[in-house]
């Protein structure tokens, strides 16, 4: 039976994800370029997972599952990944309830990385929430641009209001897919050169 999700909750999340106010919700660059470092110190053997939703194709979250995960993910058929920072199975919605059902896993052409495709019982993904209390649709929602003095800043690319449509627009949904699937080296050429095709005819 599933926990009920409250502030204390919440707060327990975050901090088992190292989150803070300001790396989450700030226009601070912060990235982690260490991450893989520190992944590779827990001795636990994980490839990266892009989630994605079969629906709207928002990248929903990318993470890391082991050979455990991936077998309680076609076993329960929801998303499970493996938390590379408490080192245990993450079964996603267990206490959130933000349960990701799954609909299909791909693998990529070198075999070390993985994408789920998912469709979200609720709306939200994110551990995070964002003006309105509402649990994030996906984990992505801050953009990346250069400032006119060069340097590189975070904006909220997110609804303005509870009721506008949740699922981004779809250019910008491919070009965030293709860049975190990029990142994780979960898109072949063939994919690519197929989606080409397509727009073409």
């Amino acid at each position: 039976k599933e926990k009920p999700y409250t502030s204390a909750t919440a707060a327990s999340v975050r901090e088992a994800m190292g989150g803070n106010r300001e790396l989450e919700e700030g226009a601070g660059l912060q990235l982690d370029w260490t991450k893989l470092d520190k992944v590779a110190s827990k001795h636990c053997d994980v490839v990266p997972v892009v989630v994605q939703d079969s629906r709207s194709g928002a990248v929903l979250i990318c993470a890391y599952a082991n050979e455990a995960a991936l077998e309680a993910t076609f076993k329960q058929r929801v998303a499970c990944l493996w938390s590379t920072s408490r080192n245990e199975l993450w079964v996603k919605g267990a206490t959130s309830g933000d349960t990701l059902d799954l609909d299909d896993v791909f693998i990529n052409c070198e075999q070390n990385s993985l994408v789920y495709k998912v469709t979200p019982r609720r709306k939200g993904a994110c551990h995070t929430k964002d003006q309105y209390g509402n649990t994030r649709v996906s984990c992505y929602y801050r953009r990346v641009a250069p400032t006119a003095s060069g340097s590189l800043q975070l904006s909220h690319a997110e609804p303005v209001c509870p009721e506008c449509p949740v699922p981004p627009a779809p250019e910008t949904v491919n070009r965030a897919a293709l860049l975190v699937a990029f990142a994780a080296g979960s898109v072949s050429a063939a994919l690519l050169t197929a989606a080409v095709l397509r727009r073409r005819r």
